[in-house]
Parts: C-alpha cells; structure tokens; sequence
C-alpha cells in the first residue's frame, strides 16, 4: 500500500494514483475550510478557481468571472445546465471523476485549466461523475493569491485565499482522508 506522502509528486502538481475518499473522513472533508461569504462584493480582487455549479452561476450572474470553473452540470445530484449558458467566452475541456474520488485524469485537467488561465484563458472543465472533491487539486496547484470558491451546501459560498498554510492544510487532509486504488 502506498503512503499518503508518496501519492502526490514533491511539487504537487500530479497524482500518482487515484485516490478514493475515506468513509471515516468524509465528514472532515465536507466541513469548511475557509470563510462564508454572503454576496459576490466581499470577494477580494484575484484570479478565481470556482467549483461548482451554483457557485459558478452566482459569480457570473454578479459579473465575477472565475477563470477556472469547475462543473458537473447538476446541483445536489439533479441534472442542471444552469452554468453552462453562462460561460461564452470559455475554453470547455473535460474529464471524469467518479463521486467520492479523485482520478489522476481529473487531477491533472484541474492544473491544465489553472494554467490555460495563468496564460489569460477563461477555462471550465466540465466534470462526468462529481467535481465536489476537485478542490483539492484546485488548491494545490493553484498559484498563490489566487482564490478558490465553493459551495456549502445550506450555507452559502465558502472562500479560499490560497496561500502556502491553506496549501499545507489541504495537503496534509488529503493524505489522511483519501486512500490510494
């Protein structure tokens, strides 16, 4: 069995094995991991990572465009196309990533999207399966001062200021909630 340690490269921008989450930990994950924000003017001016689809139609409805924005076209498992429409302008990769995992594909489509962006494109990478888990890699291999937003579901917009400890952190829960396959 691989070490949590060994299934992330030294740099984290690739996994070596897909991972599966942990049923003793899922509700670890699911907590959230960063500050609550009520409207789309408390968000600090810096590149965003958006994952999810109501997350994502809230920004872009409220003139914030992500540039990445990571769907699933659904909202709590019932098929939606809400964000979709709204993302003119876009490169549109995909990949997929089956729920409670995180596939090595998945993972890196997340860091080619985060660097399409760094080069001045609008990317969303449309999710087969789940995208929920997909923060991790979003986190991990986003540059810092970049900003990741997630939807908590009956709470609101979670915001991620991405910096070298929310780095560590993500990191660290990572390798205790997953396993590889």
């Amino acid at each position: 069995m691989m070490s949590g340690k060994s299934f992330l490269s030294p740099e984290c921008e690739t996994l070596l094995s897909d991972l599966v989450l942990r049923e003793e930990a899922r509700e670890q994950v699911a907590e959230a991991k960063g500050r609550l924000v009520k409207s789309v003017r408390e968000i600090p001016e810096a590149p965003i990572v958006s994952v999810g689809d109501r997350v994502t139609s809230s920004l872009l409805e409220n003139g914030r465009r992500p540039e990445v924005a990571i769907i699933d076209l659904k909202e709590r498992r019932s098929v939606v196309a809400s964000a979709i429409h709204l993302l003119s302008g876009y490169l549109l990769l995909s990949t997929s990533n089956p729920p409670g995992r995180i596939t090595r594909e998945s993972w890196r489509m997340v860091k080619l999207a985060i660097d399409m962006a760094s080069n001045g494109f609008r990317v969303a990478l449309v999710v087969d399966g789940e995208e929920d888990l997909l923060g991790f890699p979003a986190t991990l291999v986003a540059p810092l001062g970049w900003l990741m937003l997630y939807g908590q579901p009956g709470i609101g917009m979670i915001l991620v200021e991405i910096d070298d400890h929310v780095k560590m952190e993500a990191k660290q829960l990572l390798t205790r909630a997953f396993r590889p396959l």
